[in-house]
């Protein structure tokens, strides 16, 4: 319940931010990120030891996207320039979303929770994906290298997520890692939106980034409290 409580305080102070305040608004969601972190880690904490092990680094890598973004923020309100700190902690953070987010259908699947050979389907189909629609982003809009990759890395945990979203057995456990592939789900996609969104992105990419962002991690405290 402390995390619903705190979410939605965090969204009427976007709501705040996005009429009067644009730091305010960027503030509101970085801070989402560590509830966001919070919600995981508890699932974590009541998951078997294979799975546990995964939604940690999980957990590890949203909280780096959540310095990231404060960094951010504390650039829009003092004009100061943190992308020299800001670059590494985001790319260390993408690099663990990436890693734990390819080894959870592998630990799901040494579970019992899906069908042998499943995982690898999961990963080989978004890898290709992910591959494709990077392709496609830099022949509509062409994007730095970095900016490339990150594109590359969103479209592939999203293809990797959305693959497991029905796939989930039921119960307790269950459900609560269903809460957490669609969580991951939109995390991803409210990534897609910001890269491809460019350095000055349109005030309507923000707004969908934003709200992506917010649900994803508000599925993430649901789905803590539900498996509670």
């Amino acid at each position: 319940m402390p995390g619903l409580v705190v979410a939605a305080l965090l969204t009427l102070v976007w709501l705040a931010g996005l009429i009067n305040d644009n730091a305010l608004r960027s503030l509101a969601v970085g801070l989402f990120n560590f509830v966001g972190a919070w919600s995981l880690a508890a699932i974590a904490t009541r998951s078997p030891v294979a799975l546990r092990q995964v939604l940690l680094g999980l957990t590890l890598g949203l909280l780096l996207l959540g310095i990231g973004d404060l960094l951010f923020t504390w650039a829009l309100n003092f004009s100061v320039d943190t992308r020299v700190l800001r670059q590494p902690i985001y790319i260390a953070g993408v690099f663990l979303l990436l890693v734990m987010g390819s080894m959870l259908p592998f630990s799901m699947e040494r579970q019992g929770l899906y069908s042998e050979g499943f995982s690898r389907r999961v990963v080989l189909l978004a890898l290709l994906g992910g591959a494709i629609l990077a392709g496609l982003s830099f022949l509509v809009r062409p994007l730095p290298t970095v900016d490339l990759l990150y594109a590359g890395a969103a479209f592939y945990l999203t293809l990797v997520f959305v693959q497991q979203a029905q796939m989930l057995a039921g119960g307790r456990i269950g459900r609560a890692l269903q809460g957490v592939v669609w969580a991951l789900v939109l995390g991803s996609l409210a990534r897609i939106v910001t890269v491809l969104g460019g350095a000055e992105p349109a005030r309507w990419s923000v707004v969908v980034y934003d709200l992506l962002w917010i649900s994803a991690m508000s599925v993430l405290t649901w789905s803590a409290r539900r498996g509670a």
